[in-house]
C-alpha cells in the first residue's frame, strides 16, 4: 500500500510536469496514470561495443510482454516478477497480484480464455497458468529454454530460444507436450501465427564488404509447423538496410514495422514504416511521427485498431480499410527517453509498455475517445470505390484456377495489371495484362481477352497454373486497375 501511494503521488506530479511541458504533444489521447516496474532492472540498449552500437541491434521485444484478460492484465517487466494488474479500474493502475517466477525473467505471456501461457529466459520454459487461482496447470522445462516470444493460434503455442522454433499442442492445458521443433529459427524481433503458419521476424547483420562490415537487415520467415510431417520452411522475404522490427496479426493479415539504417558504420535511423503482408505488399510510412525516431512494437488491440510504439511515443491507427489506413491518436513526449514496445486495450483506455534506455520499466495508462474506440472518425478517410470485380474457380484447386476480372466499360484507359502473392507477400506470377477496352467511336477493343458480359461491363478470363516448385498453401491474386485494387485467396491444393 505504501508503494502505490509513492507510486500514486509521484504520477501526480508527473503528469503535473507534463502538463507545464511543451514537448508533450498527443492528439484524442490522454495520458492518466503509470506504474514502475517494482525493482530496478537496467536494460541499457545504447552504447558501442565490439565496433557495433548497441542501440541498432535492439529489437524492443524479447525481454517483456503484455496481455489482457478479462478482468486482469499481466505485465513483465523485464524482471523476475510477473505483475498482475486491475483492468477494471479507469483511473489507476493498480496491482492486484505478482508471481515470483524465480532468478529468471517472464518474458513472454498469451492469453485465452481462463489460461494464461507464460515464457520464460534461460532454463524457465514454459508454464501454463488458471488465471482465477494462479495454480500452475502444465509446463515444460527442458533444460536450454530461453523461449523468447509467444504466439498462440488454435490449439497451438509457438516459441523461439535463439536456435530453435517450437510448436507445442496445448489443446490439453494439462497435459501439454511439444509438438515440432524447427532449427535454426534465428529471429529476434516478433513473432505471430496464422491460418497454421508461423512468422517470425529478425532485425539481422551481414556483410558485403571486404574487409566485413555490419549492414542490417530485416527479414520475415514463415514455418508450417504443423500440416506436414516436418516442419516445412515456406520461405523469406527480406528488406536490406532496415533494422528493429515487430509482428502482429488480426488473424486476416500481417503487419510488420522496421526502420531504414544508413551511413554506417556510425548509423542513423532514417524512414520507418509498416507493411502489409496478405494484401499483396502494402508500405505505409507515418513519417510526423516515425522517421528518425525507430519503431520498437506493434500490436493489433481491437478488430480495426493498431498500435505502433516508437521513441518518445506511439501512433494509434484505423485498419478497418487497408486502402487508407489513417492515424486517430497519437501521444508523443519528447523530453521522454522511453522506448514504446507493446500495448493492450480495456474499453477506452489502452495500455502502452514502455523502457527507458538506462532504466526499468514503466506501463502507461491513456484515455481515448470514445469515437476511436467505436471506429468512428471526425474525419475519416473514405473508403475506395470499387467497380471492378475479382473471382476464382474453383477454390481451393488442384491443378489450375481460372480468374476473371470484371470491370466496367470505359473505367480506364491503362492495362490492368494481376499478380498472384504468397501468404509472405512474395509475388511468384504476374498474368497477362488486358487493357481496358475504349469506348464505342474511340478504337474499340483494345485487348482480345475482355468481352462485353452485360450493359456497361466487360470481362477478362484467364487461368493460372502454379509452377511445380510452389507448394499448396494459400495465395492472394491482386489486381490493379484504373488506381482501384481488389484481391482474391485462393487456396492451391497440390
Amino acid at each position: 500500500m505504501t508503494m502505490k501511494i509513492l507510486v500514486i503521488t509521484l504520477a501526480l506530479l508527473c503528469a503535473a510536469a507534463l502538463a507545464d511541458c511543451q514537448t508533450v504533444d498527443s492528439l484524442r489521447c490522454e495520458m492518466i496514470d503509470w506504474l514502475d516496474a517494482p525493482s530496478n532492472h537496467d536494460f541499457f540498449h545504447y552504447g558501442i561495443t565490439s565496433g557495433w552500437p548497441i542501440e541498432y541491434c535492439y529489437s524492443g521485444n524479447d525481454n517483456w510482454d503484455l496481455a489482457m484478460g478479462d478482468s486482469f492484465m499481466v505485465w513483465l517487466p523485464g524482471t523476475d516478477r510477473i505483475l498482475f494488474l486491475d483492468s477494471y479500474d479507469s483511473t489507476d493502475v493498480n496491482t492486484i497480484a505478482n508471481f515470483d517466477y524465480g532468478s529468471v525473467d517472464a518474458v513472454g505471456v498469451t492469453i485465452s480464455d481462463s489460461v494464461i501461457y507464460l515464457v520464460g529466459g534461460m532454463g524457465a520454459g514454459l508454464s501454463i497458468f488458471r488465471n482465477d487461482s494462479l495454480i500452475v496447470l502444465d509446463g515444460i522445462m527442458t533444460p536450454m529454454a530461453d523461449y523468447h516470444f509467444a504466439a498462440l493460434e488454435d490449439s497451438f503455442l509457438y516459441t523461439w530460444t535463439p536456435g530453435d522454433l517450437t510448436c507445442i499442442n496445448v489443446a490439453d492445458p494439462e497435459d501439454i507436450f511439444i509438438y515440432r521443433t524447427y532449427s535454426p529459427a534465428g529471429a529476434n524481433s516478433g513473432l505471430t501465427a496464422r491460418d497454421g503458419f508461423v512468422f517470425y521476424g529478425g532485425a539481422y547483420t551481414y556483410s558485403t564488404d571486404s574487409p566485413a562490415r555490419a549492414w542490417p537487415r530485416f527479414k520475415m520467415t514463415q514455418i508450417d509447423m504443423i500440416n506436414s510431417a516436418t516442419p516445412l520452411y515456406m520461405g523469406t522475404t527480406t528488406q536490406e538496410n532496415r533494422f528493429f522490427g515487430d509482428l502482429a496479426t488480426d488473424g486476416n493479415y500481417i503487419f510488420a514495422v522496421n526502420t531504414e539504417m544508413s551511413d554506417g558504420p556510425a548509423w542513423t535511423i532514417g524512414e520507418s514504416d509498416m507493411r502489409v503482408w496478405g494484401a499483396g505488399d502494402v508500405s505505409y510510412n507515418f513519417d510526423s511521427r516515425w522517421d528518425g525516431q525507430g519503431v520498437f512494437g506493434v500490436d493489433v488491440i481491437d478488430t480495426h485498431l493498431i498500435a505502433a510504439g516508437f521513441g518518445n511515443g506511439f501512433s494509434l491507427l484505423n485498419i478497418s480499410n487497408l486502402d487508407s489506413i489513417y492515424e486517430v491518436a497519437y501521444y508523443i513526449d519528447e523530453d521522454s527517453t522511453m522506448d514504446i514496445t507493446h500495448f493492450a486495450m480495456k474499453e477506452t483506455r489502452i495500455y502502452a509498455m514502455a523502457h527507458p534506455r538506462d532504466g526499468y520499466a514503466r506501463l502507461y495508462m491513456f484515455e481515448l475517445d470514445d469515437s476511436i474506440v467505436l471506429g468512428i472518425d471526425e474525419e475519416p478517410s473514405p473508403p475506395k470505390p470499387s467497380a471492378t470485380e475479382l473471382s476464382a474457380y474453383p477454390n481451393p484447386f488442384n491443378s489450375a484456377v481460372r480468374i476473371s476480372l470484371d470491370a466496367p466499360v470505359g473505367a480506364g484507359l491503362r492495362p490492368a495489371r494481376v499478380e498472384i502473392f504468397d501468404i509472405a507477400g512474395r509475388r511468384v506470377a504476374q498474368l497477362p495484362s488486358p487493357s481496358i477496352p475504349l469506348p464505342e467511336g474511340e478504337g474499340g477493343n483494345s485487348f482480345s481477352l475482355w468481352e462485353k458480359v452485360s450493359e456497361g461491363r466487360m470481362r477478362a478470363e484467364f487461368t493460372w497454373q502454379p509452377d511445380a516448385t510452389l507448394g499448396s498453401g494459400v495465395y492472394l491474386v491482386r489486381a490493379r486497375l484504373d488506381g482501384q485494387t481488389v484481391t482474391k485467396r485462393v487456396v492451391y491444393l497440390k
